[in-house]
């Protein structure tokens, strides 16, 4: 029985989303080599580049590029010129956005970017039949892009603040609130917003009076006089 290979848009738009959607740079290899023959022609933005060129611009627009964490594609138009041999080869155009969400936040959101393309291939059957195996189930599609002539534009999708946190009460200044302010919080338990004051103590624990040592000074008795010896002025009267 004849297995009934996909459209040649279907086989473009899926092959081309697998890339675009890739999560790991594995994964985006193996949609790559399942979309361009191995000596792809490349004319991207109006310039003649290498596989590997390509290879290198196609993964810095999907989600397995290091910086990025996800991307979601929308084919919006898509046009096929059958070739001789019908759904084996022709011609398919595509034109399709991507928006591209990065692992950098921007006011707390993944900062994203918008691609917009028009995507021109010319199909042809280059991959050769490999030999068959019963173990082995599924259908083998030779069919490669052989040349492709894409146009795109990257740009930044820009971060909008809400109109409410813009306070333009004062004429030609703007302040913009990225948050809510100071939360004050109501008097605790003990009169204190984080913990209890400082503990007063009553007058009689705190002993206001200065207290003094047996003796006639405060810290002891003066100092032991021995007849005969002088040791300086006598300044104390009682001696």
């Amino acid at each position: 029985m004849a297995l009934v290979l996909p459209t040649l848009t279907a086989f473009t738009s899926s092959r081309l989303m697998a890339i675009l959607t890739a999560k790991t740079q594995a994964d985006f290899t193996t949609a790559f080599d399942a979309l361009f023959a191995h000596n792809v022609n490349v004319i991207y933005n109006g310039n003649q580049i290498s596989r590997e060129q390509y290879q290198a611009q196609l993964l810095s627009q999907s989600s397995a590029a290091v910086e990025e964490q996800g991307a979601s594609v929308s084919v919006q138009g898509q046009l096929e010129v059958p070739g001789d041999k019908g759904q084996i080869s022709g011609l398919v155009g595509l034109f399709y956005t991507s928006l591209v969400d990065s692992k950098f936040l921007v006011l707390g959101a993944p900062a994203e970017s918008k691609v917009t393309s028009s995507f021109n291939a010319i199909i042809q059957a280059t991959e050769p039949r490999p030999q068959s195996n019963p173990r082995i189930r599924g259908y083998f599609d030779p069919r490669r892009v052989v040349t492709v002539n894409q146009i795109a534009t990257d740009q930044a999708v820009h971060v909008t603040i809400p109109a409410a946190s813009i306070n333009s009460s004062l004429p030609g200044v703007t302040t913009t609130e990225l948050g809510p302010g100071p939360r004050k919080l109501p008097p605790g338990p003990f009169g204190g917003h984080f913990g209890p004051g400082p503990v007063r103590l009553d007058p009689l624990e705190t002993n206001p009076e200065r207290e003094t040592f047996p003796g006639d000074g405060e810290f002891g008795a003066p100092p032991v006089v021995i007849p005969g010896e002088t040791i300086g002025e006598d300044t104390n009267p009682k001696a």
